[in-house]
């Protein structure tokens, strides 16, 4: 028996790869998937691309509804993908990765098209996760995933972000999130899929040739929202998280009071770049007085304080020159 080990062994290698190939084949003719073209180009081209595990488990009656996308190095290098809460911006990144591995496995594909050029390794930054043992928090687990993203992605890799920054603070993250766009642009050139809530990132289209902006249709019936879960060109304005807290049960005395606190901040109209303000695309107003987030410039008030030489004025001055101040404060407001 001993001197059948080899042979039994590489029967054994032979049935499994002819079990993977035939269960491969069999699900590609019941779920209609079709025969990629995988060339060595670094363009990634799907029509109609579909999640393989999510259309299988959706309800009776129910229908996947399928997306395209085409990330070029050349020309569309970074895909930034904005849209609401649970409409579907997880499974659009998700399924491209899955049907980029099937396609360099040898498998056929669930979409009605599909060029694939080879990528040498997949990266995801998704969901959200603690090491408490090692001391390590949701964000910071967070930013070590980032850092081994940027650290050893090339130009082949495929890189698929879904959320970065929202461990921390708000400026913090939407800085943290713009700079490693920039990174991935300029440095990596990797095409990437970043899936984001920071609705300042549309911003980074206006400013880098390849960065491109999609979004995630909804349509809107007075206080009601449809998912429509189809990826088009443009971005979204809105996150409709208050909408999704709602449907989860808080009471309507808090999410009413958040659309109150909401309709405040958005008021503000913080840009993150002096280049992109009044440029937004019909979202700033005429004549709309908007502050930038980094480039905060100094108004002649400012510079009338700086002036004075508090060492050697006197009390009465020193009241005088305040008075002055404020006058001159209340009639430019």
């Amino acid at each position: 028996m001993a001197r059948e080990t080899e042979a039994i062994q590489a029967t054994a290698r032979a049935l499994a790869a002819l079990d993977c190939y035939s269960s491969l084949a069999r699900v590609a003719l019941e779920q209609e998937y079709t025969r990629p073209d995988v060339n060595d180009s670094t363009v990634l081209d799907i029509v109609d691309g579909r999640h393989p595990v999510i259309e299988r488990l959706l309800p009776p009656g129910e229908k996947y509804i399928p997306n395209d996308v085409r990330v070029d190095t050349a020309s569309d290098q970074i895909l930034i993908i904005t849209g609401p809460n649970m409409s579907g911006k997880s499974s659009f990144l998700r399924q491209t990765g899955l049907i980029v591995l099937l396609a360099q496995i040898g498998s056929f594909v669930p979409a009605r098209k599909a060029s694939v050029g080879i990528v040498d390794r997949i990266f995801t930054r998704v969901g959200a996760s603690d090491n408490i043992s090692a001391g390590e928090s949701t964000f910071l687990v967070e930013m070590h995933e980032a850092a081994h993203i940027v650290n050893t992605a090339t130009s082949r890799s495929l890189i698929l972000l879904d959320e970065v920054g929202r461990g921390t603070s708000t400026f913090d993250g939407i800085s943290i999130a713009w700079s490693l766009t920039e990174y991935l642009h300029e440095k990596v050139g990797a095409r990437t899929l970043f899936a984001t809530h920071y609705h300042e990132l549309n911003e980074l289209a206006d400013l880098f040739p390849r960065i491109k902006n999609f979004k995630v249709d909804v349509r809107e019936y007075g206080d009601k929202v449809v998912f429509l879960h189809k990826v088009t060109a443009g971005f979204a304005d809105h996150s409709y998280g208050i909408h999704v807290a709602r449907m989860a049960g808080l009471p309507d005395e808090v999410t009413e009071r958040a659309t109150s606190i909401l309709k405040n901040l958005e008021g503000s109209g913080l840009s993150v770049h002096e280049e992109t303000r009044g440029k937004k695309k019909g979202r700033i107003r005429t004549g709309e007085i908007q502050m930038t987030l980094f480039e905060l410039k100094d108004d002649p008030l400012r510079a009338e304080i700086l002036r004075l030489d508090v060492d050697t004025m006197t009390p009465l001055d020193a009241l005088k020159a305040v008075a002055d101040l404020k006058k001159r404060a209340e009639k430019s407001g």
